[in-house]
């Protein structure tokens, strides 16, 4: 797996209430990301955030990001829409 699949991985783990395997999954990203390229490396900087539910400054995030890389906007709906859903996400509007 890349990063980014860890990543999003994270999040999905997240959603079912596992925080120590989202730990997990996030740190292995964090690892391999480091010589990773920018995009790979923003990707993995929003699902932690969103894992950590700081979903207002991921969702900005994922805003600059979708400007840059646009390609990408449908696995940043995907990070940053699950990570709303997540059991006390606190995430109201995930489109936002």
């Amino acid at each position: 797996m890349d990063p980014v699949e860890h990543a999003l991985l994270a999040v999905t783990v997240m959603n079912t209430g596992d925080r120590p395997e989202a730990d997990r999954l996030l740190a292995t990203a964090h690892q391999e990301v480091r010589t990773a390229a920018r995009r790979d490396r923003q990707i993995v900087e929003i699902a932690t955030l969103v894992c950590a539910q700081r979903h207002a400054r991921a969702q900005g995030l994922a805003f600059v990001h979708g400007a840059e890389f646009p390609d990408d906007a449908a696995l940043l709906r995907r990070i940053t829409e699950s990570g709303c859903s997540a059991p006390g996400s606190g995430c109201r509007d995930p489109n936002r």
